[in-house]
């Protein structure tokens, strides 16, 4: 019997309610004539990508993703990060949205560059980017906040 990979699929995501999310999904898509929500879609999974990415430089392993109607998102369940780690974490997501938004438009600045798909990637990176920004909570914005608090606190004599 050959040993299961480290980074199998299966173990690193959870669908919350998998029908559901596979019935809205698929409705959403099915009315999605401009494209507009694909382009949305992109844009989260490359914010998604960003957390990944430092998440695996952090820890050495991958993370588990949870996929809901609310949207994909890193389980932090038994993952304890000093706050710099949480920090660039945190950070990381909101960074590739608005540095992708960048080079679009720096791309589509030469001469008949300029197009619906990359307006529309440009215009909904800067929305993803800047929405998680937000300290609401459970957004980036909210870890940032959390994580510079606490850098702030340790730092006081």
């Amino acid at each position: 019997m050959t040993p299961r990979p480290r980074w199998a699929l299966a173990r690193r995501l959870r669908l919350r309610s998998p029908c559901l999310v596979l019935f809205a999904g698929t409705l959403a898509l099915l009315a999605d004539t401009t494209g507009v929500l694909r382009i949305g879609i992109l844009c989260a999974l490359l914010h998604e990508c960003g957390h990944i990415a430092v998440f695996c430089l952090l820890l050495r392993r991958p993370p588990v993703l949870e996929v809901s109607l609310a949207g994909v998102c890193l389980s932090m369940r038994s993952v304890m990060l000093p706050p710099g780690h949480m920090l660039a974490l945190a950070a990381a997501g909101p960074a590739v949205n608005l540095l992708l938004a960048a080079g679009m438009l720096a791309w589509m600045d030469g001469p008949g560059q300029y197009g619906y798909f990359g307006m529309w990637f440009a215009a909904t990176h800067l929305l993803v980017g800047g929405f998680n920004l937000l300290p609401l909570p459970g957004l980036d914005g909210w870890q940032i906040a959390a994580s510079l608090r606490a850098l702030a606190g340790r730092r006081r004599p």
